[in-house]
């Protein structure tokens, strides 16, 4: 059975297709695991419940954290608290205003993370990044397809 003539002309200026499609499949997977992950968290921040529970603040110490801004990086000292919570765990957590001794309404979630305040729902922007992340990856999936198909003749 003879086999079809193919087109072996190199197209000049260009990468050979196989190459353009597998750097774009390559850009869809990483990008589609991205897309994942950050729909999950997303997702998940949106599912959480947090109760108000009662504690204790027990302890505090400084930790040296590097933050930037439009001036450069630099190290910055931020103070954390340990709490005492009703069944004889502790947590620590990021506060600026409670004193060791103080008895302190913090929030807990389903996980058994604990917030000063609760945290708050995304917002549209996140859900934004997702759904972009999301179209990009398949944007990038169909290009990659689209560049291994040969070009369609119109009569």
């Amino acid at each position: 059975m003879a086999e079809a003539p193919r087109d072996t002309a190199p197209r000049a200026g260009y990468p050979p297709r196989r190459v353009t499609a597998a750097v774009l499949a390559i850009g869809a997977i990483a990008l589609g695991a991205i897309a994942v992950v950050a729909i999950g968290e997303t997702v998940s921040r949106a599912t959480m419940s947090t109760s108000p529970v009662e504690a204790i603040v027990v302890g505090e110490r400084t930790e040296d954290r590097l933050v930037a801004d439009r001036r450069g990086s630099r190290t910055s000292p931020f103070r954390y608290i340990s709490v005492e919570l009703p069944d004889g765990t502790t947590a620590d957590l990021r506060s600026d205003d409670l004193a060791v001794g103080a008895d302190a309404e913090v929030y807990r979630s389903d996980s058994g993370a604990v917030f000063e305040t609760p945290p708050e729902a995304p917002g549209p922007i996140e859900w934004a990044v997702c759904v972009s992340a999301a179209a990009g990856a398949l944007a990038l999936g169909t290009a990659s397809v689209r560049t291994m198909s040969p070009a369609r003749r119109q009569a």
